[in-house]
């Protein structure tokens, strides 16, 4: 009892003549935020990801781990030594931070919020600091001494370079209005706002503008064989947006729940997967040429999820109709058209909002003769312009949970996706092949039994089928009437269930081949065995837009469907008619 009383006279003894107890030894836990003036040059431990207020004191040799942040003012004082060698290590918010001595900072150090002083000059840098790769620096910033720079840093708006040359090295990036030394020398792979240097480039003025043959230009085309280096940039959750003016490329990322790097690499048109090349123009199979090169976007070791807003460049020579421009995308082997997209005719680019990354290129829609399009949809069954696709009937059996699409198409081949809210998966061709006399094929796949809603999306060469179900812990069938195939207004439906804020609407959008459903006969080539479900990423169903529709004033009695030999009609679906003994089949006929 006596020594609990004296160890509490003693802290209080301290707190009275000034002497804070957080000067004794402490560990902090990732992510702690310390106050502004913080006496910290006791012994401490730091998580990482902690934020520092402004003017905070440190031990020296203080070690300071990954991502943290110096949120505030700050001069770090020459007669101590810190280690900023972690990881993606933040420097200010904008107010001001400067460094006495030449220091070393270690990969993704961030100094984008503001300019830093490091010497007699304010928001200039005369000390030979060492930066790792991936520095970021902010517009304005100046260098008045030879810095050491690593691959892959970026250079804000107007950087001032004029005071020294310095070593320049691939994957660097220049924004718009920089100045540099009159004898400053760009080698190749170093990317200006012009474009990306394919020729070392040295500088006459400050300016120091290329030769445009010794640079690719945002959105131009360029030889087989050439292929310039990738470059890599940083993206935190709390910085989600990045630009590269010499590749006319803008990002933004919805959620990154792993900070890390997003690659940007201009890819060799000699090596473009699924494309044909004819001088300098690259034609992607199924949709047509594009304007442009192609861009390989990945990401390096950030962790992302959700939609990605992607702008491109293009040129304006090479467009004939500008209003008609899209983005074309490599996903899953094949090139398609994406669909959410606008045009900017004045800056020359094509802004998209997709759901994974992989090449890109710049083409025309699909609609256009620039796609190639028309030709592959003439035929004696095709119900017309736009209206290639029929979806006859989606249904799931509460049961067995197995979801089946019964559809059509006049113009390519079919691929059909279910989206839950854990994956996305192609449905396969099912076993009960009973709709063959009426060229209609079926699909079909198992959910989950945890699989409370889902979307089913139809695509051919030309359009594409989308709509939402939930469950409700009842099967569904639901038919869709008439004749326009599946056109920009909705067929009419009669449903055995009713269905919550369901979204049916026409998209003209190419598709992966799946099954040959082109010919009026399905061929006998056609397995009957379901292919392999294939689940490559998580989307929330939730995120789907509601697109409103017109109901055509045609019905269709709900029936039961006439099955074939063996099998046997369960909640609108034939199924299988189990037996003792396998029955003797061809093709789809049992006997």
């Amino acid at each position: 009892m006596g020594k609990k009383i004296i160890v509490t006279i003693a802290i209080i003894s301290l707190g009275l003549i000034g002497l804070s107890p957080i000067v004794y030894a402490d560990s902090f836990a990732d992510r702690t935020v310390i106050a502004a003036g913080t006496d910290l040059t006791g012994d401490h431990t730091f998580g990482e990801h902690m934020e520092f207020k402004s003017n905070v004191s440190f031990k020296d040799f203080t070690t300071f781990p990954a991502g943290t942040f110096f949120s505030g003012e700050y001069t770090y004082p020459g007669d101590k030594v810190y280690t900023f060698t972690g990881n993606g290590i933040i420097f200010g918010d904008g107010s001001a931070i400067s460094f006495i001595t030449p220091t070393t900072f270690g990969k993704n150090a961030d100094f984008s919020a503001g300019v830093i002083k490091n010497g007699p000059d304010a928001g200039c840098i005369t000390g030979v600091n060492t930066y790792d790769e991936g520095t970021m620096f902010a517009p304005e910033q100046g260098f008045c001494g030879t810095q050491n720079f690593d691959k892959h840093t970026h250079f804000g708006d107007n950087t001032d370079f004029t005071a020294a040359v310095q070593t320049f090295r691939e994957g660097m990036t220049f924004a718009e209005g920089s100045v540099f030394n009159d004898e400053q020398v760009f080698p190749v792979n170093t990317i200006l706002s012009h474009g990306i240097v394919i020729n070392a480039v040295t500088c006459s003025d400050s300016a120091c503008v290329p030769d445009p043959a010794d640079v690719i230009s945002p959105g131009e085309k360029y030889e087989a064989g050439v292929d310039p280096a990738a470059t890599l940039h940083q993206i935190r959750s709390d910085d989600k947006t990045f630009e590269v003016d010499g590749l006319g490329l803008t990002m933004t990322f919805d959620t990154v729940s792993t900070n890390g790097n997003i690659k940007a690499d201009l890819v060799d048109p000699a090596t473009v997967a699924g494309a044909t090349l004819s001088g300098t123009t690259l034609t992607m199979e199924g949709l047509g040429p594009i304007i442009g090169n192609v861009i390989d976007l990945s990401s390096d070791s950030a962790v992302i999820t959700g939609n990605i807003v992607v702008t491109l460049p293009y040129q304006d020579s090479e467009a004939d109709d500008e209003n008609n421009l899209t983005m074309y995308h490599y996903v899953n082997n094949s090139w398609i058209e994406e669909q959410n997209c606008t045009t900017d005719t004045t800056a020359n680019t094509v802004t998209c909002t997709v759901d994974s990354l992989s090449p890109f290129g710049i083409g025309g829609k699909n609609n256009n003769s620039m796609s190639g399009g028309s030709e592959r949809c003439s035929g004696s069954h095709e119900f017309g312009k736009n209206k290639s696709l029929k979806v006859s009937q989606v249904s799931y059996d509460i049961e067995s949970f197995e979801l089946t699409v019964h559809a059509y198409s006049t113009c390519g081949s079919i691929i059909s996706k279910v989206f839950t809210s854990n994956n996305v998966s192609v449905l396969g061709l099912s076993k009960n092949q009973t709709l063959i006399d009426e060229f209609i094929a079926i699909y079909s796949i198992q959910l989950e039994e945890s699989d409370k809603k889902f979307k089913i999306t139809v695509a051919n060469d030309r359009n594409a089928f989308a709509e939402a179900f939930y469950i409700h812990d009842k099967s569904i069938i639901k038919k869709y009437t008439g004749n326009t195939g599946y056109t920009s207004e909705q067929q009419n439906v009669e449903s055995n269930v009713e269905l919550d804020a369901i979204t049916s609407n026409q998209l003209n959008e190419s598709s992966e081949p799946y099954a040959n459903l082109t010919s009026p006969i399905i061929e006998k080539t056609i397995s009957v065995e379901n292919e392999k479900q294939i689940s490559n990423k998580k989307l929330d169903i939730e995120k789907v837009p509601i697109v409103e529709y017109v109901p055509e004033p045609v019905a269709e009695e709900l029936v039961e469907p006439v099955c074939g030999i063996g099998t046997e009609s369960k909640d609108g679906i034939c199924k299988i008619i189990k037996q003792d003994k396998s029955p003797s089949c061809f093709l789809f006929w049992c006997e």
